[in-house]
C-alpha cells in the first residue's frame, strides 16, 4: 500500500499583517479627522453668524454664575450617590472605592482619548446639554458668543472634572458638546421665542407649551424646582414715591431743590435668599 500526503504552505503578502492589524487605527483617524473637519465648519458658520447677534439687555452675571454653582453641585451630590450605591448599580466595586486616590483623576485629566461610547450618547445626549448649557446662558441675556463660550467652559469642566474622576477627558465629547449644542440651542431659543409670542405677559400657558419650555431649558427648570424646595427665592420690586416736605432739624434740613418741596424719586429692591 501507498500513501502520498501533499502539504502547501502561502506566507502571508508582505505588510499584510501590519494592514489588518492597522485597520481600527485607520478607521478611527479617518472619523477623527471627519468629526474634526465637521465640527470646524460648523463653527465658522455659528461664528459668522453670532458676530451679527446682540443682545437689548445687558447680561445678568449674578444670575449665571448662581446657575452655575447649583450645576456644579448637582454634580457633587451625584458623585456622592454613586460612591455609597452597590456595585450592581454604581459599577464601582468597593476595592476600587478604597484603592482610589487623586493620583487616578491626574492621570485620567493627562490623558484625553477618542472614547468608543454608544453614538447616542455621543451625538445625541452631549449636544442635547450642549444646547442645555448654550440655553441657560441665553436665558440670562448672553449673546451667541458668550453663550457658546459658557457651553465650552461647562463641557470642559464636566470632562476634566466629574467625569474625570472615573475616566479619561473624551476629545470628541469635548468639541462635539460645545459646537453641536451651540447650533442646537439656538433651534431651542427660536422655539422658545415661538410660545412666548402666542401669549400675553401673565396669561396661562398649555401644559404642552410648558413641558417645551422646560425641555428646551432644562436647567433652568430644575434650578426653579430646587429653589422652590430650598425656600430659596427672588424678589424684585421697582416703585416710583413722592415724598412729603418734612420738618428742618439739624440732622436733616429740608430740600428746596423743587418750587414745591416734595422730593420725587425711585425705589428698586432686588433680593436674593
Amino acid at each position: 500500500m501507498e500513501f502520498s500526503e501533499s502539504h502547501c504552505y502561502r506566507l502571508p503578502a508582505p505588510g499584510s499583517c501590519c494592514s489588518t492589524l492597522a485597520g481600527p487605527a485607520n478607521a478611527i483617524r479617518a472619523r477623527s479627522r471627519l468629526l474634526l473637519l465637521s465640527v470646524l465648519a460648523c463653527l465658522l458658520y455659528f461664528m459668522s453668524v453670532a458676530s451679527a447677534s446682540a443682545t437689548d439687555e445687558l447680561p445678568d452675571g449674578a444670575g449665571l454664575k448662581r446657575d452655575t454653582i447649583m450645576l456644579l453641585s448637582y454634580q457633587a451630590v451625584a458623585i456622592g450617590a454613586l460612591y455609597v450605591m452597590p456595585e450592581s448599580i454604581s459599577n464601582w466595586s468597593q476595592e476600587q472605592k478604597d484603592d482610589y486616590s487623586i493620583a487616578d483623576w491626574w492621570d485620567n485629566v493627562r490623558h484625553p482619548q477618542w472614547d468608543e461610547d454608544e453614538f447616542w450618547l455621543n451625538y445625541l445626549a452631549h449636544p442635547y446639554w450642549g444646547a442645555a448649557y448654550y440655553v441657560r446662558a441665553r436665558e440670562r441675556h448672553y449673546g451667541r458668543k458668550g453663550a457658546f463660550w459658557y457651553a465650552v467652559a461647562m463641557s470642559t469642566a464636566y470632562e476634566y472634572g466629574a467625569e474625570a474622576l472615573f475616566e479619561q477627558p473624551s476629545i470628541q465629547d469635548l468639541l462635539v458638546t460645545p459646537v453641536a449644542g451651540a447650533l442646537l440651542g439656538d433651534y431651542f431659543m427660536s422655539l422658545r421665542h415661538g410660545i412666548r409670542a402666542r401669549y400675553q405677559p401673565g396669561e396661562a400657558m398649555l401644559f404642552r407649551h410648558r413641558a417645551l419650555l422646560g425641555l428646551t431649558d432644562p436647567l433652568g427648570a430644575i434650578n426653579r424646582q430646587v429653589r422652590a424646595w430650598l425656600g430659596l427665592r427672588e424678589e424684585l420690586s421697582l416703585k416710583l414715591y413722592v415724598r412729603r416736605p418734612q420738618a428742618e432739624t439739624r440732622l436733616r434740613p429740608a430740600r428746596q431743590d423743587s418750587p414745591s418741596g416734595r422730593e420725587f424719586g425711585v425705589h428698586f429692591r432686588y433680593r436674593w435668599q
